[in-house]
């Protein structure tokens, strides 16, 4: 299986820092998404519901990846394919709350705040892609 120690150095490194900030946002996302729906469940109405759900999925995968970085366990394929994954499922909840926001016409600054982090946390996924990304010898173009 492998030597698993603590990597100190994860903290320091941008993937580290990255893993770090999409924890951080998916708990922000989690509050702002179940806090202000005043007792009815977040993963309700569709949309928000996807929105809200999926952030609660990849929270928890960030966490668990973030601590197999911390042990320098070995896992960058399935990063990568996470990554990748993440992104497209990330850019099709941001679609949906903006659409949620158009058509509801509510413009609560707490939901535009959500939108907002959803939209951080896809951009995140896709700069974590390309950072896993492992080119084979030739030239990234």
């Amino acid at each position: 299986m492998g030597d698993l120690r603590f990597d100190s150095s994860y903290f320091g490194k941008d993937r580290g820092v990255v893993k770090l900030a999409l924890i951080i946002l998916g708990l922000v996302a989690c509050s702002v998404l179940c806090a202000n729906w005043y007792g009815t469940s977040c993963f309700g109405e569709g949309r928000l519901g996807y929105a809200s759900g999926l952030n609660f999925i990849f929270l928890i995968i960030n966490i668990v990846s973030f601590i197999l970085n911390l042990l320098s366990f070995k896992h960058g394929k399935f990063e990568h394919l996470y990554s990748a994954i993440a992104a497209i499922l990330f850019a099709v909840a941001a679609g949906l709350l903006i659409w949620y926001l158009i058509t509801a016409r509510y413009w609560d600054t707490w939901l535009i705040v959500a939108t907002v982090v959803i939209v951080i946390q896809f951009i995140l996924y896709l700069w974590d892609f390309r950072a896993t990304k492992e080119y084979q010898g030739h030239l990234p173009i």
